[in-house]
Parts: structure tokens; C-alpha cells; sequence
């Protein structure tokens, strides 16, 4: 048997969504297995009910705010609480659509709801495994998957992208005298200036501890990524007003600009990783690009 010829109701008893068929004034006629499930409850105990007492609170005026809007041919979405079991809750998101008959009458309102415990939860564990805790960047694994589509793009557009290291300063010395607390709070001063001054297109990570990475889309040449490194380092650098102290922070950056230095994603990291030790070894607070052999700051050869 195909869907196409299975029986509309047999979808509706097994897909995971709550569908309650009610009347206008919410008394329900049909509810669906995962609607009671989502409920704790039986089928028995939702046949002839009112749809109202099980929201909590309960509400019958919400019943007739929805009938109001259905009948005017507008749709009905909200975030409802409603009671199961005994003594438990479960926040739900519902969704109202009128049944009508042949003559366009609607005779019954059909309840999607879907479970938002359940979605929140996935959400949550989806932002923890792309997302940093601290700062709510992207992570390495956002950061990674983001360069991969950045160098897919560029290779179908023959375009280019400038990739930089940055790696704050000094860092230890603020986790040593100020204590981890300021530490944390000066990453996420750092990466929300970081933000601020970037355009929409391109993506900033934090990669751990202390380093951050930065996808300079559609940068064409060096002189390009240099006009927004001196951005950077313009707008990250100075004094911060942290817990305990108010240190001056510098950056140190690397920059490797694909496919100029390098023509896959490992290679185009080593490259801007290595440069960004060259600019610490230089003295800290600048920049070297992946082809520069010497000093001026931003220079790139």
C-alpha cells in the first residue's frame, strides 16, 4: 500500500504531532494517540471534553478568541500551557485551522500540537554543538563547516576570502592577576566587538581559549583584507573595564587569503595560524599576512 492509498486516518493515529478535532466551542471529538501520550491521559478521558480544562490555566475565553479569528479566515498560532496527568505541565505550540463543510460552514476546528519541551531540547543541544558556551560564537565545528561552504563558493564563483587568526595578547597575565571570571569576561567583550565590526556576510568563531578565527568574505586582494584587519585591530584594542583592574589589550593576527596561499582548508589554516605567530614573535599588537617575510605591520607582500 502506498500513502496515497492509505487511509487519511491511519496517518493521523501514527505521526508524532497532538491533532484534536474539536467543535467551535472546543468540546473535542477526536484526539489522536500522540496527543494523549503528550497529555498522560486516555483516549476516554479526552472523548466529549472540553479542550479548555486541560490549558492551564484553564480557558474558555481563549476557545472563543480562536473561534472569533477562524472564522474570519485568520489563523490561530500560540504557545499554550496545558495540564497532564495529575499534577504535570507541558508547554505546547498550537496551531488552529477551521474544518468546513460543502456549503463553507466550519463545523470543526482541528488542533496541531507539537511538543516545545521537546524542540527546545533539540534546539539547545544543536546550539551547544556549533555554538560557544561563553561568548555564543560559532565553535570549531560551526567554524570548520562554515570555511568549507566559504571555499565551495569561492571555487564556483572563482572568487577569493581572506582568513585570519587572532589571538588576544597577554592573555594569562589577565587570567593570572584578575582571576578567571575577568578572563571570561574580557572573551566576551573581545568577540562582541568582534561582531560589531564585521559585515553580515562574514563569520567570526572561537576557536578555545584565548583564539578566535575570522572569514573575510569576497576579498578580492591584500590591500581589501588589510583595510578590515586595521578595523579590527582599531576597534578590539585599548583599555577594558573588567572586574578587578582595567587592562590594555592587544590583538595578534595572522592573514592567508585563499586560493593566493594555499588551495584547501587545512593548508589556508596552517598558513594563517603560522602567520599569527610570526606577528607575536614581531612584538605582539599587529598583523602579518601568509607571504609576508618582514616587519611593516601590514604590510603584505
Amino acid at each position: 500500500m502506498t500513502w496515497q492509498t492509505q487511509d487519511i486516518s491511519e496517518i493521523v493515529e501514527q505521526i508524532p504531532i497532538g491533532v484534536a478535532v474539536t467543535l467551535p466551542r472546543g468540546t473535542v471529538e477526536y484526539a489522536n494517540p500522540c496527543l494523549c501520550r503528550l497529555l498522560d491521559v486516555t483516549t476516554a478521558q479526552m472523548q466529549g471534553a472540553d479542550l479548555a480544562q486541560f490549558r492551564l490555566p484553564a480557558n474558555t475565553n481563549l476557545n472563543l478568541e480562536i473561534m472569533r479569528l477562524l472564522l474570519e479566515d485568520k489563523l490561530w498560532q500560540g504557545e499554550t500551557k496545558f495540564r497532564t496527568g495529575k499534577e504535570g505541565s507541558r508547554q505546547l505550540l498550537e496551531s488552529v485551522f477551521p474544518l468546513r463543510d460543502s456549503a463553507q460552514r466550519t463545523t470543526h476546528f482541528i488542533h496541531f500540537l507539537q511538543d516545545l519541551s521537546a524542540q527546545q531540547l533539540a534546539e539547545t543541544l544543536t546550539s551547544l554543538a556549533f555554538h560557544d558556551s561563553l561568548t555564543g560564537l560559532p565553535n570549531r565545528n560551526l567554524f570548520a563547516d562554515r570555511l568549507s561552504m566559504a571555499m565551495a563558493v569561492a571555487q564556483r564563483l572563482h572568487g577569493s576570502f581572506a582568513l585570519l587568526y587572532i589571538d588576544i595578547d597577554h592573555f594569562k597575565r589577565v587570567n593570572d592577576t584578575l582571576g578567571h571570571a575577568a578572563g571570561d569576561e574580557l572573551l566576551r567583550q573581545v568577540a562582541a566587538r568582534l561582531r560589531h565590526c564585521l559585515r553580515g556576510i562574514d563569520t567570526v568563531a572561537r576557536l578555545g581559549g584565548d583564539e578566535f578565527a575570522v572569514i573575510l568574505d569576497r576579498i578580492s586582494h591584500s590591500g581589501l583584507a588589510t583595510t578590515m584587519v586595521d578595523k579590527l585591530i582599531t576597534a578590539c584594542s585599548g583599555v577594558y573595564d573588567l572586574a578587578g583592574g582595567s587592562p590594555r589589550i592587544t590583538l595578534s593576527i595572522g592573514a592567508a587569503l585563499y586560493p593566493r596561499d594555499a588551495g584547501d582548508t587545512d593548508s589556508l589554516l596552517k598558513r594563517a595560524d603560522a602567520a599569527m605567530y610570526r606577528a607575536k614573535a614581531a612584538g605582539r599588537d599587529g598583523c602579518f599576512f601568509a607571504e609576508q617575510r618582514a616587519a611593516p605591520r601590514y604590510s603584505a607582500v
